[in-house]
């Protein structure tokens, strides 16, 4: 499955959206007396440079004219379209204390007015309230529909993020999107609704669950379910509906027919190519994208390749690279996964795809190639931080170099929410057992931690592990047999075998 990919620089620099712009029109069927009509022409022409990428000359205008005694006589409606115009034009030019100020007095006039709603809670994403802006786009959601186009995975994800200590403002914001019939991309968004489930169970919401879970039919997603005891009123494990398998095939011919139907998005070849792994077909795989394979290779091997929609070909080509290492090629699969770097949405290396390479190099124990391809990434990885200092442990220790390894791990461990996604493979590596079983255990038991810990020790089919991840994994089998790892996981779930590979194909 994609590593979690969280574009917080992308919305920290947030442009008003094109939705919120077509929604907005300054009209009247009353006739206008000179003055107002004046006005009313000015606020039009700035909305009009405001589109064309004018917005300091038109956050101009709208000051001149919001601040005129005639707009009195301009109509409430009016007015309105005006405050919300100026607040979404101060939004895209960055002046966000003029948006919030705009913002406000068009909802002291009208506070459903869901425009306004929803233009405050992106200014609260980029002015870092989470909290405020969480409601705000929930408020917005209960509203209308018209912005749903516009709220994308990242955006929630990174809200979720920001308030893993406030389940209530998760559970609002979840729900308004749920009961909007949101999607990401045309696709049922299924961990963000295992979420939902997650949140409604704790807060003694067994009335939702059932409809909740009913649009859930992704396997990784149905996996967690199946193993969590708090869902047991509502999951027949016993139904091909909640079979994981199954529900891969279906999900593998859904997204199929979703890829000829809506060929633009370009991630659904991506999330197909994903679930073919966890089924184990690598031939198909290879299959689907043997024709991009050969147009990168007929393309200049050093040309990096940046344009929207590059991450999608790279993360074909990683899948493609995880295909040809399970078939046994690992020359050709380094190779394709090396191609993978060259693409990227944006002008700065593709970090993912680094760290994915850099880890292969560690897993065949190649550290100096390993800390090669992580030495050409930016000083700041934000997110993936974490990766980079896991990564330079693997590659010091395999080194024998103590004193780098020992600072990476220090740095691992002293950032534990960063690093949270690999503090136990961290211990591991340690061989620090006892403190891994009491990780583990504490995730277990924390409510909403425990569905991604009970999906990482099913019994998944496996892959034979590579030289530098081989004790690693041992002992992550030796954690999952101790006594008290496996009454912590009896008491909230249980252990099944699952006919497909998980996230790490090797466990």
């Amino acid at each position: 499955m994609p590593l979690r990919r969280h574009a917080l620089a992308l919305l920290l620099a947030l442009a008003a959206s094109s939705a919120a712009s077509a929604a907005i029109s300054v009209a009247s069927d009353t006739p206008l007396n000179a003055d107002a009509q004046r006005l009313v022409d000015s606020v039009a022409e700035a909305i009009m440079q405001s589109d064309r990428g004018d917005t300091l000359g038109a956050m101009i205008v709208f000051e001149r004219v919001l601040a005129d005694p005639a707009l009195s006589q301009v109509p409430a409606d009016a007015r309105q379209d005006a405050w919300v115009a100026a607040g979404m034009t101060a939004l895209k030019s960055g002046q966000q204390a003029d948006a919030e100020r705009y913002l406000r007095t068009a909802l002291a006039a009208r506070d459903d007015d869901p425009r306004a709603v929803y233009l405050l809670g992106r200014l609260q994403v980029q002015q870092q309230k989470p909290r405020d802006a969480a409601l705000s786009l929930a408020r917005s959601l209960q509203l209308t529909d018209r912005f749903n186009d516009d709220i994308d995975v990242d955006l929630i994800g990174y809200l979720l993020h920001q308030l893993k200590d406030d389940p209530a403002t998760r559970r609002t914001l979840l729900q308004a999107l749920f009961d909007r019939k949101w999607q990401n991309k045309g696709t049922e968004p299924a961990r963000l609704w295992r979420s939902l489930a997650t949140l409604q169970a704790e807060a003694g919401e067994q009335d939702r669950l059932a409809d909740t879970i009913a649009r859930i039919d992704d396997p990784a997603q149905l996996i967690a379910l199946r193993s969590d005891k708090r869902f047991d009123r509502v999951v027949d494990r016993a139904s091909p509906r909640f079979d994981p398998a199954l529900a891969a095939r279906r999900h593998t011919d859904a997204l199929r027919v979703a890829a000829l139907l809506r060929p633009e998005e370009g991630v659904l070849p991506v999330r197909m190519a994903d679930t073919l792994l966890m089924t184990g077909d690598n031939a198909a795989v290879i299959a689907m994208t043997d024709s991009i394979a050969a147009s990168v290779q007929a393309q200049d091997p050093t040309a990096q390749r940046t344009y929207e929609g590059a991450d999608n070909l790279a993360w074909l080509l990683s899948y493609r690279a995880g295909a040809q290492r399970r078939l046994g090629e690992m020359d050709a699969a380094l190779a394709t996964q090396t191609q993978a770097l060259r693409f990227h949405d944006s002008d700065a290396p593709n970090t993912v795809q680094h760290l994915l390479l850099a880890g292969w190099q560690m897993s065949l124990q190649r550290p100096q190639q390993g800390l090669d391809t992580l030495a050409v990434l930016p000083a700041e990885l934000g997110f993936w931080e974490f990766g980079r200092h896991w990564l330079r442990l693997i590659a010091f220790r395999q080194l024998d170099d103590r004193t780098q390894g020992d600072a990476a791990r220090d740095w691992l461990l002293g950032h534990p929410d960063d690093a949270d996604l690999i503090l136990l493979d961290v211990l591991l590596e340690e061989n620090r057992m006892d403190e891994a079983a009491a990780r583990l255990i504490a995730k277990l038991r924390a409510p909403e931690e425990r569905g991604d810990a009970l999906v990482s020790l099913q019994n998944y089919r496996t892959l034979p592990s590579l030289p530098g991840d081989a004790v690693r994994d041992q002992r992550w089998r030796q954690l999952k047999q101790r006594a008290d790892v496996r009454a912590a996981v009896q008491a909230v779930g249980r252990i099944e075998r699952v006919d497909l590979f998980g996230s790490n194909p090797t466990r």
